[in-house]
């Protein structure tokens, strides 16, 4: 499966004071591919982005959850699944009425005990960012951000730690200008055509694409924002969502409030 090249075809500003979208964070695909959700840390809002990264006002919405990270579409497309680094809880939002259905902090899920050690007793802001779900069978995978990179899987009703893998350099997780310690896992996305995992880094200024079953990274893809010599990279990449039929990677950057479109060759 691959090498995979990526190329940036288009950027759009989408930062936007009067709506509160000021550090755009998780990143998910609607149902059809169509448009893009997106929440901001420091605002209580789901915004709903066209494809060239303009908020539809009436499309976006506001919730009583702080803190929102990552965002995914759930498998029938009609709920949001959201997480929050705060309290490391999955919450799900009902996107017909707009209301927040339940609120499951991995501590109350089953099995979670095997995961407890890599969660300190006081957070220490490096809980889970990144969200996506398995279409193929439902379940959701979350992303901990670092010390230690963690990958969880869970069912599909956010009850059940099912598995989860620690992302070292044993399976590939590695980069040349970041130590291990300081590299850490921002962003998530499903890849159906694939059965793969996208994983965006802030620190690695790159993607990862992971396969689950063999537990090994395929490849990394820097983010660079141009193909001439001096390669400038996208900054503070904190969410992501992958079209694998279109062949499209949509990545923000929390930090330069921007979308960035990448055709993904190969």
């Amino acid at each position: 499966m691959g090498p995979f090249r990526l190329e940036l075809i288009r950027r759009h500003r989408i930062g936007d004071a009067g709506f509160g979208l000021n550090e755009p964070s998780g990143l998910t695909l609607n149902a059809d591919a169509t448009a893009l959700y997106t929440v901001s840390d420091d605002t209580r809002a789901i915004f709903c982005l066209d494809l060239k990264g303009r908020v539809s006002a009436s499309e976006s919405f506001f919730v009583s959850a702080t803190d929102l990270e990552g965002l995914a579409l759930s498998g029938d497309g009609r709920r949001l699944l959201a997480v929050q680094e705060e309290t490391n809880s999955v919450i799900s939002v009902d996107l017909a009425s707009r209301r927040e259905l339940q609120h499951s902090p991995l501590a109350a899920m089953a099995n979670y005990a095997s995961v407890a050690m890599h969660f300190p007793a006081r957070p220490d802001n490096k809980g889970l960012e990144g969200i996506t779900v398995n279409s193929a069978n439902q379940h959701v995978f979350v992303v901990k951000e670092c010390r230690p990179g963690l990958l969880i899987e869970l069912d599909a009703d956010c009850g059940t730690i099912l598995s989860s893998r620690l992302l070292s350099e044993a399976n590939g997780f590695s980069h040349p200008r970041v130590g291990p310690g300081k590299l850490d896992f921002s962003g998530l996305s499903y890849d159906s055509q694939r059965d793969t995992l996208w994983i965006a880094s802030d620190q690695g200024q790159c993607l990862f694409h992971y396969d689950w079953k063999c537990d090994q990274v395929l490849q990394r893809l820097d983010l660079l924002l141009n193909d001439g010599g001096s390669s400038k990279r996208v900054r503070k990449a904190e969410g992501i969502a992958v079209d694998p039929e279109r062949g499209r990677v949509y990545v923000v950057s929390d930090r330069d409030a921007e979308l960035y479109v990448f055709k993904l060759h190969g």
